[in-house]
């Protein structure tokens, strides 16, 4: 049976995706503030931006461990794979990440496509009924496809109302004449036939934070809001001029659903049909003379007109019959009214998140002088004890301390062994000043894995997990560097937000916890102590 997932379903998600940043809600409507309230954890989604992947895509060097992709040849550095949807590559992705930072919902905003406006461009106006049989000027069946609104140089932006449709323009005339001003009437522009109606104005901060090549948040103006008008009919169009019509001006009223209470409810249209010129005795001007409001259909009889408007509202005089060879088309507005709820106006059905990955995060969470090159979101991690992970950044890379005597450096990439136990896996990153390396370790570094504690069967850990451990002395494939890990202190240890027992320090997150929601890859991204990422995705629903 045919079926349809409406658009508004995909605003609703992204509504909805933005909500579980911020409930519960108090008595007053509003987000509990406490971010460590037991109701606001027990209740609002734990979300964070990840990063991970800090080795090459494909190292094709002499000696080289390769990894997954490292078969492919139309991976590189410069091509990074496209993710793939599977548990096979949910592992991979568990197993190399580095750290996390949390979202919320000051980090967030609802998008919509970027479009700022270029003169002598014909935009879509706004209709109620685009479909494959009526589609916009820029050829589009659907309203949240078309081009039918901009944004100026001034930030502002705005719903095109009408763009000059009419029989000679089907498809409407080019703009040549930016649109200004913040009226919350429909706002004119004479010389190029169009009329817009401004929606809201960005600020330097949303500029910052969520304006990309592609993308603009939206934003609510409460005066914009509170002046829409529900069923409020804002435009018509000429659909056929007629011939042979009587001279003169005209007033229409808008038959329909709408207009229902006082006369300042009922739509009004006005008709100029001119005596010369070249639509003599043809409708020239059609245009909106009385909104009303109310209207979720409306039609125009054009053998009900009348001289006057009063008497359009009366309808109880004698009527001037315009004939059946002219047709005027009625704009229904948006449910609200234009400006009422931009989000669901504007199709805001992607959400941006916003976040910054700064020098130190976390007390050392997030390191610097090391790579990157996957991001992504994980919802609801837990810690390996199965409880919420809640704090604001995480390390889920594993870490070894060695003593603070140490003057070899091992190197970020190579391939580090353990003596005795044969595990091995991937620095991720070596500081110097600390003494501190994070590394981790898969199925492909495993595979590599050789030792045997009575060298008798080379295989026999081939492919098997082994964790380092003990006062095992650890030697790193490129550098050559030996070193023995500082097992001598007891307790916990807490150094660079990473806790040590015994010089050793397990993820933070237990592995599959929570749900990996995006992933993006990309080419490396260099983190170093003088700057800062920026990270900016989109997810659409």
């Amino acid at each position: 049976m045919p079926a349809l997932v409406t658009d508004n379903f995909r605003v609703f998600a992204a509504e909805q995706f933005i909500e579980s940043l911020e409930e519960p809600y108090d008595s007053s409507g509003n987000p509990v503030s406490d971010e460590s309230s037991t109701a606001a954890q027990a209740y609002r989604s734990k979300i964070y931006l990840f990063i991970g992947r800090s080795y090459r895509w494909n190292d094709t060097s002499a000696g080289a461990v390769p990894e997954k992709y490292g078969n492919i040849s139309a991976v590189d550095e410069f091509n990074p794979p496209d993710p793939v949807d599977s548990y096979d590559e949910l592992s991979e992705i568990y197993d190399d990440m580095i750290s996390l930072k949390r979202v919320t919902r000051s980090d967030v905003s609802q998008v919509i496509r970027r479009r700022t406006w270029q003169a002598n461009t014909v935009y879509d106006m706004y209709r109620n009924n685009y479909s494959p049989s009526n589609l916009s000027a820029t050829g589009q069946s659907k309203l949240f496809d078309c081009q039918f609104y901009v944004m100026n140089r001034n930030y502002e932006v705005y719903k095109c109302i009408y763009n000059g449709q009419n029989p000679e323009y089907p498809n409407g005339k080019p703009s040549t004449v930016e649109p200004t001003g913040t009226s919350t009437s429909i706002i004119d522009s004479p010389a190029d036939g169009y009329k817009w109606k401004y929606m809201y104005t960005l600020s330097i901060s949303d500029y910052i934070r969520f304006v990309s090549t592609d993308f603009i948040p939206v934003k609510t103006d409460s005066t914009v809001k509170s002046a829409a008008v529900d069923g409020a009919i804002n435009q018509v169009v000429i659909k056929q001029r007629g011939s042979s019509i009587t001279a003169g001006t005209y007033y229409t009223p808008i038959i329909g659903d709408g207009g229902l209470g006082n006369d300042d409810t009922k739509g009004i249209v006005r008709i100029v049909v001119p005596s010369s010129g070249a639509n003599n005795q043809k409708i020239d001007v059609a245009e909106v003379f009385q909104s009303g409001s109310g209207y979720t259909y409306g039609k125009i009889d054009l053998q009900e007109c009348y001289t006057t408007a009063a008497a359009a509202l009366a309808r109880n005089t004698a009527k001037t019959n315009l004939g059946t060879s002219a047709s005027i088309e009625v704009i229904i507005s948006p449910p609200g009214g234009h400006g009422s709820n931009v989000v669901r106006e504007l199709g805001a059905y992607r959400v941006m998140v916003h976040k910054s990955l700064d020098f130190l995060d976390g007390n050392g969470d997030i390191p610097v002088d090391m790579e990157f090159r996957r991001f992504g979101l994980i919802s609801d991690p837990q810690t390996t004890a199965n409880i919420d992970y809640t704090a604001n950044t995480a390390t889920v890379c594993k870490a070894i301390k060695f003593p603070s005597t140490s003057t070899a450096n091992f190197i970020n990439g190579e391939i580090i062994t353990q003596n005795t136990t044969g595990a091995k896996g991937r620095v991720i990153h070596w500081d110097s000043t600390t003494k501190i390396l994070r590394y981790y370790q898969n199925e492909y570094i495993s595979a590599v894995q050789t030792n045997s504690p009575t060298g008798n069967n080379p295989d026999l850990y081939k492919n098997k997990f082994i964790t380092f451990s003990g006062a095992n002395p650890i030697t790193g494939a490129v550098s050559g560097t030996t070193l023995t890990p500082d097992t001598t202190s007891g307790g916990t240890v807490t150094l660079s937000g990473i806790s040590f027992v015994t010089g050793y320090a397990n993820s933070e997150i237990k592995k599959y916890s929570g749900e990996i929601l995006y992933v993006e890859n990309r080419k490396a991204v260099i983190r170093s102590n003088d700057q800062i990422e920026d990270v900016k995705l989109v997810l659409e629903f």
